[in-house]
């Protein structure tokens, strides 16, 4: 067999861009040949900086647990990334992002929409799926504090501890729920969640992602991941996703993120949008829930949908993507 050649996203190298150039974010360096770390840090700072004063708030209102504090989670923690890069991008004073994506979307609505609604469908759907097999998998293996897959009476009794009104006597098998689960989540992750997580893909996968492309693929992602993750840090203080475990939350939020972030960046690349991440983080989001009913006998620190086994269907699809997959090549074959 002939040797595989290194392609640009396994070498780390810089990807070239497509016949169609993608958006890319004015403040990056031009030409595109180093990173400026002042820009890097005055977006961090912003980001993070603005995270830690919303979480500050809802925690002199009493934390997480108000309709109210959910609100203000989703509109304003989520919108700090999209406003550091825009601040950047306006210090920068050579135009925004934002402009170039409505300059391709004016130029072809209805090929630029079908092109970003269907990689990010296939991105989601190939991260439900194999997420859905390594659940099951794991409990297969019997790997500690990974659960098993919900039998019908368990699976039941799990939605029926938080859907009281679940008549008694109805026995529900999980198939059904986890295949309308999916659906829903395209549905809301092309609608109100994707424009909720616009918010952050326009900074990390759009304004910071170019800023770092001088990096390369591995090294930009990798720190993107690490950097989106500890983003979480003040409000899984408050108790999100991790509950009073937020501290090994934390490092389990960085943990995931990671191969997260090299997901999304191919899903930005492959539509040449930044809105297709912004879908599938929607869809993501809309999807995971249906782990904690369909996971009978779990660890949450261990199992599915973010503990420490979390990044492993991540991985595997970020790596099949990047690797089989790349932006602007085609597929390796030996």
């Amino acid at each position: 067999m002939s040797a595989v050649q290194p392609t640009a996203a396994a070498s780390g190298r810089p990807l070239p861009e497509p016949a169609q150039p993608i958006p890319r974010s004015p403040a990056a360096p031009d030409p595109a040949d180093h990173v400026d770390w002042r820009r890097v840090g005055l977006f961090y700072g912003i980001a993070l900086g603005g995270a830690a004063v919303v979480a500050a708030g809802l925690w002199a209102l009493g934390g997480l647990g108000t309709p109210l504090a959910q609100l203000v989670v989703a509109l304003v923690y989520m919108m700090t990334p999209i406003v550091a890069g825009l601040v950047v991008e306006r210090r920068a004073g050579r135009g925004l992002l934002l402009g170039g994506e409505w300059r391709v979307l004016g130029a072809g609505v209805g090929r630029t929409l079908g092109r970003i609604a269907g990689w990010s469908a296939l991105v989601a759907l190939a991260v439900f799926t194999v997420q859905v097999a390594c659940a099951l998998g794991f409990g297969a293996l019997g790997v500690p504090g990974a659960g098993h897959w919900a039998t019908d009476a368990e699976f039941t009794a799990r939605l029926r501890a938080v859907q009281p009104t679940l008549p008694d006597g109805v026995v529900l098998n999980a198939w059904p729920l986890v295949a309308a689960s999916a659906v829903q989540a395209l549905l809301v992750g092309g609608t109100i969640n994707g424009v909720l997580a616009f918010g952050e893909e326009y900074g990390w996968r759009g304004v910071l992602a170019d800023l770092l492309r001088p990096l390369g693929v591995v090294r930009a992602n990798l720190l993107i991941g690490v950097a989106w993750g500890l983003w979480h840090a003040p409000i899984i203080r408050l108790g999100h996703n991790y509950g009073a475990a937020w501290l090994p939350g934390i490092g389990l939020m960085v943990l995931w993120c990671v191969p997260l972030a090299f997901v999304l960046a191919w899903a930005r690349e492959r539509a040449r949008s930044v809105a297709a991440p912004a879908v599938v983080h929607g869809a993501f989001n809309g999807f995971v829930g249906i782990f904690t009913l369909a996971i009978a006998g779990a660890n949450p620190l261990v199992a599915l949908p973010v503990g420490v086994l979390a990044p492993v269907p991540l991985a595997i699809v970020a790596a099949t993507l990047w690797l089989a997959w790349p932006p602007g090549g085609r597929p390796q074959r030996p």
